[in-house]
C-alpha cells in the first residue's frame, strides 16, 4: 500500500479507518484546498460511511476479526510457542475459512477494461455451513469486456464494484467531472451493467445511489444489484418509474437468510452484523485499559451511524445533493457526528477530527491503524514492513520520541522500543511468540 501514496490521488482501507489523500491534506485546512484535493477527500470519506453504514462494511470488518480471532487462539495453544506463516485462513475451522472464502470470490477484480459487452451468471463453488452441515452454492456474474486493445477479458462483477461506482457517482454529482480521470474499471462498471437491464438508468444518479446503497446491504453486493435490477425490468418498471422510494422500501422489506438464525428483516440482519463487528473489535482491544477511548470511539460510532440509517435512509443521497463540503450541511453534520478515520497524506503525516463528545486523541487512533496491522503478519511470509514506518519517520509521533530502525521494514514485533505497532503487540501477550516462516 506504501508503493500506492504518491501515484494515486488517494484511497481508503475498508475496516482499518485509514483514509489517505494525496498532498498536504491537513483537515484543518480544508478551506484552502482544491477542487481535486475535497473531491478525492469526499470520495475516501464515502468509503468510510460505507463501512460503517452497510451490512457489507461490518461483514468485511467481521471476517477480519473472526481470522485474527482464530490466530489468536492459536496463539494462546501454542505449547513451544512457535506460530508458522503464513496462517492460512482458508485452512481454519468454525466457519472462518467459509466466510474467507465469500469474501475472496464476491470482491470482483479490477481488470484494465474499457467496456462491458455482456454478463452471465456463474457457479463458483459449495460452502459448508459447519453449524448445520449444509452445503450453500456461491454464485457470482462474469462481465464479458474488452480492454483498450480489443482483447476480450472476463471481469468477476462484485462488491468493488459497488462500494468505488457509487463513491465515484456521488463524488461527480458533487464536483461535475465531464470527462472521465479515473480507470473505467472499478469506477465506472456497476453503472454500465444497470443500464444493460434498464436503459437510461444512467441519467437517475438518484436512484443508482438507492440501488448501491441497497446492494451493499446484502451478503453478495454484485450479484445481488444485477438480480434485483432484473426483477424490476421483468416487472415493468423502467428507469423513471424505479425510483430511490421504491429502492428503500424494497431493502427495507428485504429478506437475508442468516445462519442460525433464520430470516431476517433488514434492521434485524443490520443489527446482527453490526454486533458482530463489535464483537470482534473485542478481540482486538482485549479488555486493555490503555485502549479504553479506542473503544468507546468505535463503540460510539456504531451507535451513531444506526441511529443515521434508520432516520435517515436517503442520507447518502442527500449528500450528493448537498453541493461543495465547505457547504453541504448533510456533510458538515456527518463530520460532526462521525470526525474522520485516521488520515494520512503524501508529506506523512497523520491527521485526525474527533466525532463530537468524544474524547479520543490522533495518537491514540494511530493504534487503531497499527492493530489492524496484525493480522498482516499472520498472513505473511515472516517478513512485514510495518505501514506507518514512514510517519514516524517523519514526525516522532509514538509514545516516546524515537527513530525508526531496520526491524520497522522487516520484524516490527521484534523492536525492542516502544512503538505503536511493538506496544499492542506486547499488550496483546503476543511478545513470547516466534513468527518462524512456513518452508516451501
Amino acid at each position: 500500500m506504501l508503493n500506492r501514496y504518491n501515484i494515486t490521488m488517494g484511497f481508503y482501507e475498508p475496516s482499518l479507518f485509514h483514509l489517505h489523500i494525496r498532498g498536504k491534506g491537513n483537515l484543518r485546512d480544508i478551506k484552502s484546498w482544491d477542487v481535486s484535493q475535497k473531491s478525492t477527500f469526499l470520495h475516501e470519506y464515502i468509503h468510510f460511511l460505507q463501512d460503517i453504514t452497510t451490512i457489507q462494511g461490518f461483514n468485511n470488518f467481521f471476517v477480519l476479526g473472526e481470522y485474527f480471532r482464530y490466530v489468536s487462539r492459536k496463539v494462546e495453544q501454542s505449547i513451544a510457542k512457535e506460530i508458522y506463516v503464513p496462517v492460512n485462513p482458508l485452512l481454519a475451522d468454525k466457519n472462518v475459512d467459509q466466510n474467507w472464502k465469500v469474501s475472496e470470490n464476491i470482491f470482483g477484480t479490477d481488470e484494465p477494461v474499457e467496456c462491458v459487452m455482456s454478463y452471465y451468471p456463474k457457479h463458483v463453488l459449495d460452502l459448508v455451513d459447519y453449524n448445520d452441515g449444509k452445503r450453500i452454492p456461491l454464485n457470482v456474474v462474469k462481465l464479458n469486456c474488452f480492454d483498450s486493445w480489443g482483447n476480450s477479458k472476463e471481469v468477476t462483477f462484485g462488491t468493488l464494484h459497488i462500494l468505488e461506482g457509487m463513491a465515484k457517482l456521488i463524488e461527480e454529482l458533487v464536483y461535475p467531472c465531464y470527462v472521465r480521470t479515473s480507470p473505467y474499471n472499478p469506477y465506472y462498471i456497476a453503472c454500465d451493467v444497470a443500464e444493460m437491464i434498464i436503459p437510461g438508468i444512467r441519467f437517475a444518479p438518484f436512484t443508482l445511489i438507492a440501488l448501491f446503497d441497497y446492494a451493499l446491504q446484502t451478503m453478495n453486493p454484485g450479484w445481488n444489484f444485477i438480480g434485483y435490477l432484473e426483477s424490476k425490468q421483468r416487472n415493468g418498471y423502467d428507469a423513471k418509474s424505479l425510483t430511490p422510494e421504491i429502492v428503500y422500501a424494497d431493502m427495507e422489506n428485504y429478506i437475508m437468510n442468516v445462519p442460525s438464525l433464520g430470516q431476517l428483516k433488514f434492521a434485524e440482519s443490520y443489527e446482527v452484523f453490526q454486533g458482530g463487528a463489535e464483537d470482534v473489535m473485542n478481540e482486538y482491544l482485549g479488555g486493555i485499559w490503555y485502549l479504553k477511548n479506542i473503544e468507546n470511539w468505535y463503540k460510539k460510532i456504531l451507535l451513531r451511524s444506526r441511529e443515521l440509517r434508520f432516520k435517515h435512509f436517503h442520507f447518502f443521497q442527500e449528500l450528493a445533493e448537498g453541493g461543495d463540503i465547505l457547504e453541504n450541511n448533510l456533510f458538515q453534520e456527518l463530520w460532526k457526528m462521525f470526525g474522520t478515520p485516521l488520515t494520512t497524506n503524501g508529506d506523512y503525516c497523520f491527521d485526525f477530527i474527533s466525532p463530537k463528545n468524544v474524547f479520543i486523541t490522533k495518537e491514540e487512533l494511530i493504534n487503531v491503524y497499527a492493530m489492524m496491522q496484525i493480522h498482516q503478519v499472520f498472513l505473511s511470509n515472516g517478513v512485514y514492513t510495518c505501514p506507518i514506518r514512514k510517519f514516524c519517520q517523519k514526525k516522532r509521533c509514538a509514545l516516546f520520541v524515537q527513530k525508526v530502525d531496520k526491524q520497522c521494514v522487516k520484524q516490527p514485533w521484534e523492536r525492542e522500543s516502544k512503538c505503536y505497532f511493538s506496544i499492542w503487540w506486547k499488550f496483546k501477550g503476543f511478545d513470547d511468540i516466534e513468527i518462524v516462516p512456513s518452508a516451501k
